[in-house]
């Protein structure tokens, strides 16, 4: 009998493509096609999820994410936009994208991380611009060498055998790196990103950032496979992904063009993904995926809002005046009012989680360079309020007869992006938990050995509390299946329910990677 989990897999993973060749057959109902083929995927994806252990729900949590936002977009997009081509093109890149997600094999994620940019090579669908075009096809060739390496010197394609065996030595790292560093517009790479939203299709341009495989590669191959060579040179490609964050921030406090400053917002945030997963530490390899889901959840919804404004409105939206079109479009207004908060940490969405466990992780693992996080992270603020404030503040203008404002198929969409968010700043726990135990296996897989604050020594908001699923009389929790509760409020009921009923079984003692601790000397 046939895996279930196997045959969800491939269902979630053939239905856009096959929906691919309908929609250019048929060329008509192409949004019913969109909606239907990404709707079966996630819900295979969904039902994958339930079937797959906390531990090792990352690749189909990811695979319903990018459904979710696919199936989002399919509603969003503008009729004008909605055409056989872009949405073959989507349902292509959905596909391609849920197979790298899905796969332990290096030839397959090779080939996923390929067919992912075919669309954008191809006239008839998304043909981007000469410098995405260099920098995709740049990182495709960077990660077929350091395959190819890697198979050379072990014989193996399999992600799993080739754990902690450092294959190919520091040739296939470095070529690893480079392909993370064009494919996620890591600085000096990081044109291509901005290029790409304004040169090109937003929506699907957009989607493609958003599979975040730089991020992927990070946490599924060279974590894992690389931890030595990862804990003395990866913290190179750290550094760099903050100073992108930083670099790109201040860029985008000059800029004007709507696509691109929201670009650029993506990228600074984005970018904190990787040194999050780089910091080795629980809660910055945990905030980074939080993070993505944030950053995906909240630049979709920016950049559905932009193209619906576009349309409505003209494509020569500019921040350099007030254009006032909040009085026509007030829905429009206060949903990118609120992805736009979402995405720059406002306190009681998704991100002010990610972001203070970002900041927490990567202060510990560079105390010097994690300082630029929170920097960037104000900047991003400021030239969103400024875009804001440019779109939709300001006298109303005159002249437009159209019906300007948000439709019912739009508005519930973005609704329900809106109520992710915000829901899941209120109720953290519910996605932070599991990417803790997420969070466990590549930080497992990596030698580093960093110390981790102790529980007593975290401030009440952003307290992590570790819980283990222990027998009685076991002294050793680092043995015990962990989970997490995280604590949003400035209350320590949680804390003190802990120390009282969990510590006597550990002889009052916590045992942590830098030692064993207690209330008592704390």
């Amino acid at each position: 009998m046939a895996d279930p989990r196997l045959v969800l897999t491939v269902v979630a993973i053939s239905v856009p493509w096959f929906a691919t060749i309908v929609a250019a057959v048929t060329k008509c109902q192409v949004r019913v096609v969109g909606f239907s083929a990404s709707l079966i995927s996630l819900v295979a994806s969904a039902l994958l999820l339930n079937a797959t252990s906390a531990a090792e729900s990352l690749n189909a949590a990811l695979m319903v994410l990018f459904s979710s936002l696919t199936l989002g977009a399919m509603l969003v997009l503008p009729r004008r936009d909605c055409n056989s081509g872009s949405i073959g093109g989507t349902l292509f890149l959905l596909g391609s994208t849920l197979l790298g997600y899905s796969t332990g094999n290096l030839l397959v994620l090779l080939a996923a991380w390929i067919l992912t940019t075919v669309p954008f090579y191809l006239p008839r669908l998304f043909r981007a611009l000469w410098r995405p075009r260099t920098s995709l096809f740049v990182s495709s060739v960077a990660l077929a060498l350091a395959i190819g390496v890697i198979a050379a010197s072990s014989h193996s394609l399999t992600i799993h055998q080739l754990r902690a065996q450092n294959p190919g030595g520091i040739v296939a790292f470095a070529l690893l790196v480079i392909a993370v560093i064009f494919r996620k517009g890591i600085c000096p790479a990081h044109a291509w990103v901005a290029d790409a939203i304004e040169g090109g299709p937003v929506i699907p341009s957009a989607l493609l950032l958003n599979g975040h495989f730089g991020a992927l590669l990070v946490a599924k191959l060279i974590v894992p496979v690389f931890p030595g060579t990862v804990r003395n040179l990866f913290p190179v490609l750290s550094d760099l992904a903050l100073a992108t964050a930083l670099y790109v921030a201040i860029r985008s406090l000059s800029e004007n063009a709507p696509r691109r400053l929201i670009a650029f917002l993506a990228l600074s945030q984005s970018a904190c993904i990787l040194a999050g997963l780089e910091s080795r530490t629980a809660e910055g390899i945990t905030g980074a995926l939080v993070h993505w889901i944030v950053v995906s959840v909240s630049t979709m919804g920016l950049f559905g809002v932009l193209r619906l404004l576009e349309v409505r409105f003209g494509e020569n939206l500019t921040a350099s005046t007030h254009l006032g079109l909040a009085g026509h479009a007030p829905r429009l207004a206060v949903f990118f009012l609120v992805f736009g908060l979402a995405l720059v940490g406002l306190p009681g969405t998704l991100s002010f989680c990610s972001q203070d466990l970002l900041i927490h992780g990567t202060l510990r693992s560079h105390p010097q360079t994690g300082l630029l996080l929170p920097i960037a992270i104000a900047l991003n603020a400021v030239s969103f309020f400024r875009l804001f404030t440019r779109l939709f503040l300001g006298k109303r203008r005159t002249g437009f007869t159209v019906i300007a404002d948000a439709f019912p198929r739009e508005q519930w969409t973005l609704a329900v992006g809106v109520l992710f968010v915000v829901l899941g700043g209120l109720f953290p726990s519910a996605i932070v938990a599991p990417r803790l135990a997420e969070a466990e296996m590549p930080r497992e897989a990596s030698s580093a050995r960093v110390p981790v604050t102790p529980l007593f020594h975290l401030s009440p908001r952003s307290r992590i509390v570790i819980v283990g699923d222990f027998e009685k009389g076991s002294h050793d929790m680092r043995r015990s299946k962990a989970f997490a509760f995280y604590a949003c409020t400035h209350t320590s009921a949680v804390a003190d329910r802990f120390q009282n009923h969990v510590l006597p079984f550990f002889n009052k003692s916590l045992c942590f990677e830098g030692g064993c601790r207690g209330p008592s000397n704390e």
